[in-house]
């Protein structure tokens, strides 16, 4: 048999000088364990010992004999084996035996085991060297046994059409293992397609195999994944100590074991994942990073009114203290954005400072720093904006390709990679990183990854938060790779992100006054003390207005130049008892008007002519001091109580009358800010009548109408008939909503079969412009004529029925509108006979 030209797998095992040291060890160490018992106190048996000793001599050397014979060996090596095998074995029992009659721990025992080592030593080396062919084959097993897993891959690129796939060698990874590959028959482009089926024969879950291309054309890796890593938690770095955006972010770890890295300096990124895939999560954690950073600002526009951002501004709304018990007195992100006009604004800041920054820059790219520092714009739930709103794409694509050179990039994040949710085709080419999360159907990979359509799953991703990424640092021709992002707890109930927001408040700069300089003329100083523009946020925490006293500013943590900042929102006050009872936003203390001490009736009567003072010792007043006159008659006294109180009266008129006009104006304040449909919603509630509605019929009743409007949210109705107490739900949750005002009761079921024309009488104009109303909206509505016409309930109900007996609108049916039986051309038929009919009354 042939000797193996392989290395040795095991080489401990036959080691020319290694074997011979490892048995003196091994021998040693039993000779100091018999010398141990003696010292315990216990005896040896040295017979027992001794003929052991010979016993084991004789079996060593037989079993040496019988196993170094057969056909083909020689009789010469099979003697010397034997008799090398007596000698040493002899050699260590009189040791064994010499050192139990004595004792090992001598220098004379030592020295005679490693004399005996020396001696014997050199034989080993040729009874190792007899033995050629027997070790070889032993190596040539242990080899096999590691290469077999070598040659099932093999096998199995072959069982799937695979021709010509040579297994080189495999390589442990952080989640299973790596296989090199050379190709001769079959392609790198040719593999791709078979990852399936490998993944099948090899027993492995969907996705667990990832094929990257080598140096040339003729190698390829297989990464093989056996542990699902993403399917695992990965903790967000619990760390809030203030980082640079001139670093990579950590946002996660890859399914190779390495951390999951992006460099947010002229890094423009697109996260895209169906709803439910974490994307919400994956903003937060790379907030959370943002946040931590000495040099960048962030302004995010948030479609979803506010959803996200809410949760990052919530201590500066609320005035939560930090860990030193300093009050939180600026918004964490800079400027929020949850309207059309508001997202103009900003994307038309963000241009202009990018193209007044790339003007005055000496050159090259600008690197943020504390007192410049960089915007990074994170657009959430933008895809009616981009779909719909040109006014709003033509300044995101001019600032997006102007951005990068003047430390203005931006983060969008949406439902589908399609043009119509990012802006276009502009826009799509200047994403510096995409990162695709879960979608349902596999085919939206090409939108997400045009380039690498074949390589990603993206409806294979296990759980939300794992999903494919590729970076600019990574490999230009590799595909993406795969991995689990950082979880944050954004649950309701849960301040996780409230914590982060107050650990980072003195961290990130402000704005740089050449900035905030070219962002004034779109608003910037005004986004948080303009109540129609952040009504929003008002809403949303219950407040009257978000204070922003003049010259409060807010220098920077960090060195950075100070901005107006607004100060910590002012909750709304409460009456608390007292003359302010009953009206709210009125606390207990002077009036309005600062009317201090009123004068005392005493200093009325000193002023028109003195007053009467009864003596010390009894008996008729006296004159006053100083008053030559004699004192004032009953007449001239009641007129002068008479001055008193007229005077009190006007004074706490005026002050009454003014508190009015506060009251009124503060109500119109809080009215303007309101949805402007809450009338029309109050209305189709007491519309439905018994039968009631319910809000999504509302909602929808709203988009029919205002097809161009934004209708209110749902929890924004339910809140407002939650705070009304003439709307119930007398059926329980989840059933209609109807109307209990006694007052303003719904219309019976009979009016509903009214067939029966009155006189309109003095009623004719009214009722003209009432039909005029409903035929030229072509919407036949109740509340709809009250609203216009500023009527009550009971006259727009009668208004209707009438138009009903007469044909010119249907039937009531429940909540829904009646039908317009008169098209508009018809108009002027139907007044000029309604005028008939009154003058023939």
């Amino acid at each position: 048999m042939a000797r193996s030209k392989d290395r040795e797998v095991t080489p401990w095992v036959h080691g020319v000088v290694a074997t011979p040291l490892f048995t003196s060890g091994f021998i040693y160490a039993g000779g100091l364990g018999l010398g141990t018992i003696e010292d315990l106190g216990h005896t040896v048996p040295l017979e027992m010992l001794g003929i052991g000793s010979v016993g084991g001599i004789i079996a060593t050397a037989t079993a040496r004999y019988l196993r170094t014979g057969g056909e083909g060996r020689s009789r010469r090596a099979r003697w010397f084996h034997t008799a090398f095998t007596g000698i040493w074995t002899s050699a260590s029992a009189a040791w064994l035996n010499w050192v139990a009659n004595g004792t090992p721990w001598t220098l004379t025992s030592a020295a005679a085991i490693a004399a005996a080592t020396v001696a014997i030593a050199p034989f080993y080396g040729i009874d190792r060297f007899l033995r050629g062919d027997e070790i070889a084959e032993q190596w040539a097993k242990e080899e096999a046994a590691l290469a077999k897993p070598l040659t099932d891959w093999q096998d199995m690129f072959t069982s799937v059409g695979a021709r010509g796939v040579i297994v080189e060698g495999r390589e442990k990874t952080h989640n299973g293992y790596k296989l090199t590959l050379t190709l001769t028959e079959t392609d790198y482009d040719g593999l791709l397609p078979l990852l399936k089926r490998l993944e099948m024969k090899a027993r492995l879950r969907p996705g667990a195999l990832t094929l990257k291309p080598g140096e040339h054309a003729a190698q390829a890796f297989l990464w093989v994944s056996t542990r699902n890593v993403l399917a695992e938690h990965v903790d967000l770095d619990p760390s809030d100590h203030p980082i640079t955006i001139n670093e990579p972010l950590t946002l996660g770890m890859l399914e190779s074991g390495k951390p999951i890295e992006i460099l947010m300096r002229q890094n423009s990124v697109l996260i895209a994942g169906q709803k439910g895939s974490g994307k919400s999560i994956t903003l937060h954690v790379l907030i959370s990073l943002l946040t931590r950073c000495i040099d960048a600002v962030i302004w995010m526009i948030d479609m979803a009114s506010g959803h996200t951002a809410k949760r990052w501004i919530r201590p500066w709304v609320e005035g939560w203290k930090d860990k030193d018990g300093n009050v939180i007195t600026r918004p964490l992100i800079d400027w929020v954005a949850t309207t059309e006009d508001e997202a103009v604004r900003m994307y038309n800041a963000s241009h202009d400072i990018a193209d007044q920054r790339a003007k005055t820059a000496r050159g090259g790219k600008l690197v943020p720093k504390p007192e410049k520092p960089a915007i990074i714009v994170i657009t959430e739930e933008g895809s009616d904006l981009m779909a719909w709103s040109p006014v709003a794409v033509k300044p995101k694509t001019r600032g997006i390709k102007k951005g990068r050179k003047a430390a203005i990039d931006f983060v969008d994040v949406v439902q589908r990679g399609t043009g119509s949710n990012t802006g276009g085709g502009e826009i799509d080419s200047q994403y510096d990183t995409t990162i695709g999360l879960r979608f349902r159907k596999k085919g939206e990979g090409q939108y997400v990854f045009p380039d690498f359509y074949h390589q990603v799953n993206l409806a294979a991703l296990p759980g939300n938060g794992a999903g494919y990424i590729k970076t600019p640092t990574m490999v230009q021709d590799e595909p993406p790779e795969k991995g689990r992002f950082a979880y944050v707890n954004d649950d309701e109930d849960s301040t996780h992100i409230e914590e982060m927001a107050v650990a980072r408040a003195n961290i990130r700069p402000d704005l740089d006054a050449e900035a905030v300089a070219i962002a004034a003329k779109w608003g910037y100083a005004d986004r948080w003390s303009d109540t129609e523009r952040c009504g929003w946020l008002l809403e949303a925490f219950g407040l009257d207005a978000l204070a922003t006293p003049a010259g409060t500013s807010s220098a920077s943590a960090n060195g950075g130049t100070s901005t107006m900042q607004a100060a910590p929102p002012v909750p709304p006050t409460t009456s608390t008892g007292g003359p302010g009872n009953g009206h709210p936003g009125r606390t207990n203390g002077p009036l309005p008007t600062e009317l201090g001490d009123l004068p005392s009736a005493e200093d009325y009567l000193k002023k028109y002519g003195g007053s009467q003072q009864p003596p010390a010792g009894g008996g008729e007043p006296t004159p006053a001091k100083g008053s030559g006159a004699p004192g004032p008659d009953e007449a001239t006294v009641k007129s002068a109580f008479d001055k008193v109180w007229a005077g009190i009266e006007q004074i706490t008129q005026d002050a009454a009358e003014e508190h009015q006009a506060q009251q009124a104006k503060e109500a119109e304040k809080k009215r303007t800010r309101e949805h402007p449909r809450k009338d029309e919603v109050f209305d189709m509630v007491r519309d439905a009548g018994p039968e009631g509605i319910t809000i999504d019929a509302c909602i929808k009743r709203l988009k029919e109408q205002y097809s161009t409007e934004k209708p209110p949210a749902r929890q924004a109705i339910s809140k407002w008939f939650a705070n009304d107490e003439n709307i119930v739900q007398p059926h329980g949750p989840r059933t209609p909503y109807i109307w209990a005002d006694p007052d303003h009761p719904a219309p019976a079921d009979s009016q509903d079969d009214e067939d029966d024309t009155e006189a309109l009488g003095d009623d004719l104009e009214l009722f003209c412009l009432a039909v005029e109303l409903v035929v030229s909206s072509q919407f036949g509505s109740t509340s709809m004529l009250q609203r216009k016409l500023r009527i009550g309930f009971a006259k727009a109900v009668w208004l209707m029925d009438q138009m009903t007996a007469r044909n010119i609108v249907g039937r009531a049916d429940g909540s829904k509108a009646r039908d317009v039986l008169v098209k508009p051309d018809g108009l002027d038929g139907v007044l000029a006979g309604l005028r008939n009919e009154a003058a023939g009354e």
